[in-house]
């Protein structure tokens, strides 16, 4: 899917907008500090409990012609050592992912305008809300990459949009079997290449998908993976065409805006600087540029 061109985060804190715009960076936030526990969704999961022997059971009732080359490819052993193995590979995702949550407009509603997004995430119309461009701020993420780790980004897209689901369902022992099936194949030379497996596609999703409880903040994603950082925040030089806009809250300071307004002057002089008003006779808002 096509990245929007704008998306939108929010501040509660003025003093972490403040960082963004004075210091001309970004904060990539550790996992541990997001608000929602099965974000992201690392969890081993399957609906025959983990259990070998229901596994075998499986393929015996529903492909039993299959269970000698199976039990040959799925031992006891590597079973075992397969669930520990990918255990241990989630809680290393989840312990070395940060990320930076944004929003994007919807044909509806623009973020700066959703009341509550400001109410919540805005700390009560008290913080601020920054407009980035989605290219500018892909390329400065890539060279950070690129420096960091002396060699280019290798996974594609650097943004990544979020699914919203009711539910997660867990691995079945079909999905199982299909893929050892796949497996045997390729050894054998059965076919010439691997399409993607539900599996493939469990593991896939893990990382973008969400509760629908959050679907209303319609979340684009920025992802950074580190295995070095000792802190719960990781910071990405940005460059000056990185922020579109500044939308500053209803009810922020005036002290605080006056810095931000400053500091952007300097850092961001492009970027458009925007503040919240009550629209009159609505319970809505209007910005007017400053």
């Amino acid at each position: 899917m096509d990245v929007p061109a704008y998306v939108t985060r929010f501040y509660g804190n003025a003093d972490f907008a403040l960082d963004v715009v004075a210091n001309q960076q970004i904060a990539f936030i550790h996992t541990s500090l997001l608000n929602d526990p099965f974000d992201p969704y690392c969890f081993f999961e399957t609906d025959f409990g983990d259990s070998y022997a229901r596994l075998i059971q499986y393929v015996k009732e529903h492909h039993a012609a299959d269970v000698g080359w199976f039990r040959t490819h799925v031992t006891p052993l590597s079973w075992i050592t397969t669930v520990r193995q990918l255990k241990a590979h989630l809680e290393m995702v989840r312990r070395t992912t940060f990320v930076l949550s944004t929003s994007v407009a919807n044909p509806e509603l623009h973020p700066k305008d959703n009341l509550y997004m400001w109410g919540h995430y805005g700390n009560g119309h008290r913080g601020v809300a920054i407009e980035f461009d989605t290219g500018a701020l892909a390329n400065a993420v890539l060279a950070q990459h690129a420096a960091v780790n002396r060699k280019p980004f290798e996974e594609g897209g650097v943004w990544t949009r979020m699914e919203y689901a009711r539910s997660f369902s867990p691995i079945a022992a079909e999905d199982v079997y299909d893929f050892m099936k796949q497996e045997k194949d390729m050894m054998k030379y059965r076919v010439a290449q691997r399409v993607v497996t539900r599996i493939d596609g469990y593991y896939n999703r893990m990382s973008t998908v969400k509760s629908d409880v959050w679907r209303s903040e319609n979340e684009w994603r920025l992802m950074w993976r580190s295995d070095e950082a000792t802190d719960t925040i990781y910071k990405c030089p940005i460059a000056a065409d990185c922020i579109a806009t500044i939308y500053l809250g209803l009810t922020l300071p005036q002290e605080a805006q006056d810095r931000i307004v400053l500091a952007a002057k300097s850092g961001f002089p492009d970027a458009r600087m925007m503040k919240a008003s009550k629209r009159h006779g609505d319970l809505a808002l209007e910005f007017r540029r400053i």
